[in-house]
């Protein structure tokens, strides 16, 4: 006998009594039951929920092969084919893996009728499409939906919850000791491109197998930031915001946010989901142990202190840093390492405690949805371009690949998301956003709450937004000191715009055009009407800079699925 009751095919009305009389068998209830539990002001709803994680190790032979890197700090790993050509420069070769490793967790939430899915590989970066084969967050998305589709067919009796390539959302989670599956800092084996690959569609596959009727609750806690009290207040800041010192940057995403399924007959924790902004940059440059940083020990500390699976995704982390201090030097076999982590992830969990102890279930109609879009934008940074054309002369291969609709001359393709579950609004961007770029979209939705995934879809440097905010960036990719007119003082001599130092920072060096970030702004608002109003401009009109950008309206939904 099918899991899943039969969904009628025909008028909407009647699409919507069957779908709520599936979602009542699957979960044993009545209809009626199924009303109270979902319908009134503060029952709380009943969803389809189900998580699963996986392992992505690299096993032994990989690692023995000394071409398995990590990546995150500096830049390549002084080699040109296969020669030292950058003295001093060795990269990081991968020498072990630190705890249990790394993983990765996918999260699927369904209304009885669609279905979306959330998933983090605990990588430094991830790309839309490799060079190498078909190994890319595009090709996940798509096999995932076709193994689903597959074995839905194969069941005896009527499909489960409708779930396409669109409706599943793949990150990294951007952690400087995980693997260099960027090309950056000498990369990876393309065979473990493809355990990524296969790992990744599994869990997505085994998640939605597991999805079982729940409820939902979401509680949000503030993190706090260093030195800006006034305007994020805590007496044990988590994060530090990079360019603190400038008028025009000072927006930064605090919010902790946390959403928690509990199987509707038992009680039981199926899944507790954070996000969070920090980077995943608590270890040093000195650790050379395979790991996914804090997050990887935050997600088994949810698990043990709830049950269930614990899945920590990040959000916007554009110029957005952990409150971590130091730690101490690197060991061997992992300790130091893990003493840190634990620390810092310990204090993220007493935060997502928090937030937990002030959620409020989900409640109303159970509602699902969720859009993939297609953005094209011309690059203009020489630096970006550079390294997706020609990384490898300087020893830095970017595995990105350069099929079109990825890259065609200087023409960048990528992808945003939008979904909802229930009345939270999920937006997803395909790098490192800027804070201002998810607060526009909070700004003019109005939500419940809001969950903000960066490093969504690809892996495509800094998105920064507005134009006001870019002055600093562009002066700190150059020039160090804080913000003019304090300047710095080089070889004894004070200047007022500061010294040369051109590896300071790289955010607009790994900045793609100064309209990419309005770009993906208007994306995420579209979206946002959508999956709200059934109406793209709804949000988008409210932003003056979308109307720069009236053809990005004429490419439907999906449409990152069926280029290429």
């Amino acid at each position: 006998m099918s899991k899943w009751p039969a969904v009628a095919k025909r008028a909407p009305y009647r699409r919507m009594v069957v779908a709520v009389v599936s979602v009542c068998a699957v979960a044993g209830l009545t209809v009626p039951a199924f009303a109270r539990a979902s319908g009134g002001v503060s029952s709380p709803s009943t969803y389809l929920v189900g998580a699963a994680q996986r392992s992505i190790n690299p096993t032994p032979q990989m690692l023995a092969g000394h071409d398995f890197y990590l990546g995150g700090y500096g830049v390549t790993d002084g080699k040109v084919a296969g020669t030292v050509a950058i003295p001093g420069e060795t990269g990081r070769l991968a020498t072990g893996i630190l705890g249990d490793g790394i993983h990765v967790r996918a999260l699927a939430v369904s209304d009885g009728r669609h279905t979306l899915e959330l998933a983090e590989i605990e990588t430094q970066g991830y790309f839309a499409a490799y060079r190498a084969g078909p190994y890319g967050i595009e090709d996940i998305r798509k096999d995932a939906a076709a193994q689903i589709s597959a074995l839905a067919a194969h069941r005896s009796g009527a499909r489960g919850p409708a779930l396409d390539a669109g409706s599943i959302l793949v990150d990294s989670d951007h952690s400087h000791g995980g693997p260099d599956t960027v090309g950056v800092w000498g990369g990876v084996p393309t065979s473990y491109l493809q355990l990524v690959h296969d790992r990744t569609v599994a869990a997505l596959v085994a998640a939605y197998e597991q999805m079982r009727p729940a409820t939902l609750s979401y509680g949000m806690a503030h993190a706090g930031v260093v030195g800006e009290a006034a305007r994020y207040p805590s007496p044990d800041p988590l994060l530090t915001n990079q360019f603190s010192n400038d008028p025009n940057n000072q927006v930064v995403d605090d919010q902790l946010r946390v959403l928690q399924a509990r199987d509707r007959r038992t009680g039981n924790v199926i899944v507790t989901y954070v996000n969070f902004s920090g980077h995943p940059t608590v270890l040093d440059a000195d650790n050379t142990l395979v790991t996914g940083d804090y997050p990887q020990v935050l997600d088994a500390m949810l698990a043990q202190a709830y049950g269930g699976i614990g899945f920590d995704q990040v959000a916007t982390l554009g110029r957005t840093q952990p409150n971590r201090g130091s730690c101490a030097p690197a060991t061997p076999d992992g300790g130091a390492q893990l003493a840190c982590l634990s620390a810092y992830a310990g204090r993220v969990l007493a935060r997502a405690r928090q937030a937990l102890a002030a959620a409020q279930p989900l409640t109303g109609p159970p509602v699902v949805a969720m859009n993939s879009y297609l953005v094209e934008d011309p690059g203009t940074g020489p630096a970006l371009l550079a390294l997706l054309y020609a990384g490898g002369a300087i020893g830095a291969p970017v595995e990105r690949s350069l099929a079109s609709p990825w890259i065609t001359g200087n023409v960048v393709g990528t992808t945003t998301f939008s979904g909802r579950i229930g009345d939270l609004l999920l937006s997803g961007g395909p790098g490192e956003m800027w804070p201002q770029i998810t607060a526009e979209v909070q700004a003019d939705v109005p939500a419940r709450g809001y969950l903000n995934i960066g490093t969504a879809g690809d892996f495509l440097g800094y998105f920064i937004y507005p134009l006001s905010a870019y002055p600093e960036p562009i002066r700190r990719t150059v020039l160090s000191g804080n913000p003019p007119p304090s300047g710095d003082t080089c070889s004894g001599i004070h200047s007022p715009v500061g010294c040369p130092s051109p590896l300071d920072n790289d955010t607009f060096s790994f900045n793609l055009s100064t309209t990419i970030g309005a770009r993906v702004t208007c994306s995420l608002l579209r979206g946002a009407g959508d999956v709200f109003a059934h109406d793209p401009s709804r949000f988008r009109s409210l932003e003056p800079a979308c109307a720069l950008f009236p053809a990005d309206l004429l490419r439907p939904a999906g449409a990152d699925t069926t280029a290429g």
